[in-house]
C-alpha cells in the first residue's frame, strides 16, 4: 500500500508521497490559455522546464488542462480557473479536476503506470469533518482514478481515505514520530492550534486528540481577503483600475511588497499592507477571544499555516501569550502530519497482510 497525502488549501496545494513534497497554486487552466509560438518548443515535445504539466481526466474527456508550481507565470490571471470558494467546493468540477491532477502528479514518481492500493490522508476545515459534503468528497476520492499526465496514462486505485481536521495535521507533525507513536503531551495537554490559511482562519482546541467544539471555530476569512483588500486600497489611493489581487499576492510572496503588473506599472503597498494586516489580526484576535473566553484553560497555543509568513508577527504581538509557539515551516506542517498518519496506516496494513 502506498501512502499519499495532500492539503487542498484555497491558495496552495501541498502534496506528499514517499519521494517528495509538492507545493503549487490551487488553480488550473485550459491548455489554450498559454497561447502558441512558432519558434518555442519546435520539436512539439512538452517542455519539462515550464513549471507546469499537461493533464487529461476522465472527468472532462477531450479537454487538456495545465497545472503546476509555475502556472501563474505561464497564464494571465483572468485565464486561471480558481478552486477557491466556500460554496459547495468539494462538488465543483474544477475542484475534482485539481484532485485528479494531484493524484497523477504523485503517481508519476513511481515506475508502475497503475497503482493498485493507495491510501490518502487529507484535511478539511474542522467544522466540515463528518458533514454530508466531506463524505461526498471521500466517496469521490475512494475510487479508481484514470488521469493522463504529459501523454502518459496513470491509474490510481484509492482504497482508503481518511479526512481529518486540517490543524490536526500540525499536531501530528509536532507530536508523532515516523513510526506512528504519539508523544504523551498530545494526549495529556489542552492545545489550541490557530491555522492561517488562504481562505480560512481555523482555531481548534484539542484534548486527548479530540476537538473541543465549544473552544473551536472556523472563521471564513484568510490571506485571499488580505490580498483583495490591499488591491482595492491600491486602486483607490493610486488611481489603478481593475488590479487583480494575484499581483498583490506575488508581491507578498517575493518579499518586495510591490504589485508588479508590468515593467512600466509597479505599485508599492508596504504601508497599505501594514494597515490591512493590523486590521485583519485585530479582528481575528477578537473572534478568538469571543470563542475561547478563558485562555487559561489552554496549556499551549500553536500557530501554523501558510499565512503565518504574512500575519504571524503581528498576531504574536497582539495575542501576547507566553505559551504561543510558531511552528517551523508552517506552510508544510499540516501536510507533513497528514503524511505521517498515512504512512503509519499503510505500514500497519502491510504488517497485517504479512501476518495473514
Amino acid at each position: 500500500m502506498l501512502a499519499f497525502a495532500f492539503d487542498l488549501g484555497n491558495g496552495f496545494v501541498k502534496a506528499k508521497n514517499g519521494k517528495r513534497t509538492i507545493i503549487a497554486p490551487s488553480v488550473i487552466a485550459r491548455k489554450e490559455s498559454i497561447g502558441t509560438s512558432s519558434i518555442i518548443n519546435l520539436s512539439g515535445d512538452f517542455d519539462t522546464n515550464s513549471g507546469y504539466s499537461e493533464y487529461k481526466s476522465s472527468l472532462d474527456d477531450g479537454e487538456v488542462y495545465i497545472w503546476g508550481e509555475g502556472i501563474k507565470q505561464a497564464v494571465e490571471p483572468d485565464s486561471l480557473i480558481a478552486t477557491y470558494t466556500h460554496n459547495n467546493r468539494y462538488n465543483q468540477k474544477r475542484f475534482k479536476l485539481l484532485c485528479s491532477f494531484i493524484l497523477a502528479e504523485l503517481a508519476s514518481d513511481y515506475k508502475e503506470n497503475e497503482l493498485d492500493e493507495v491510501i490518502i490522508v487529507t484535511g478539511v476545515p474542522s467544522q466540515e469533518v463528518g458533514t454530508k459534503e466531506s463524505e461526498e468528497f471521500k466517496r469521490f476520492l475512494q475510487q479508481k482514478h484514470v488521469v493522463t499526465k504529459n501523454g502518459i496514462q496513470r491509474v490510481i486505485n484509492v482504497t482508503d481515505v481518511r479526512i481529518i481536521e486540517q490543524p490536526l495535521g500540525t499536531l501530528l507533525n509536532e507530536y508523532m514520530v515516523d513510526t506512528g507513536q504519539i508523544h504523551k503531551e498530545l494526549t495529556t495537554s489542552t492545545i489550541t492550534v490557530i491555522d492561517f490559511g488562504a481562505g480560512t482562519t481555523i482555531m481548534d482546541t484539542f484534548k486527548n486528540l479530540k476537538r473541543l467544539d465549544d473552544k473551536s471555530e472556523t472563521f471564513y476569512e484568510g490571506m485571499n481577503d488580505i490580498y483583495k483588500r490591499v488591491a482595492r486600497r491600491i486602486e483607490r489611493e493610486q488611481g489603478v483600475k481593475g488590479l487583480d489581487p494575484s499581483f498583490v499576492e506575488e508581491g507578498f510572496n517575493n518579499g518586495t511588497l510591490v504589485a508588479e503588473v508590468s515593467e512600466r506599472k509597479k505599485f508599492p503597498f508596504e504601508d497599505i499592507a501594514k494597515d490591512v494586516i493590523q486590521s485583519f489580526v485585530e479582528k481575528r484576535v477578537s473572534d478568538i477571544d469571543s470563542t475561547l473566553t478563558n485562555r487559561n484553560s489552554v496549556d499551549k497555543f500553536i500557530v501554523t499555516g501558510g499565512g503565518v509568513n504574512i500575519v504571524g508577527e503581528a498576531f504574536k504581538d497582539l495575542f501576547n501569550e507566553e505559551t504561543l509557539t510558531v511552528v517551523s515551516d508552517p506552510q508544510k506542517a499540516n501536510i507533513n502530519g497528514f503524511y505521517k498518519l498515512a504512512s503509519a496506516i499503510a505500514n500497519k496494513n502491510k504488517e497485517k497482510a504479512f501476518q495473514d
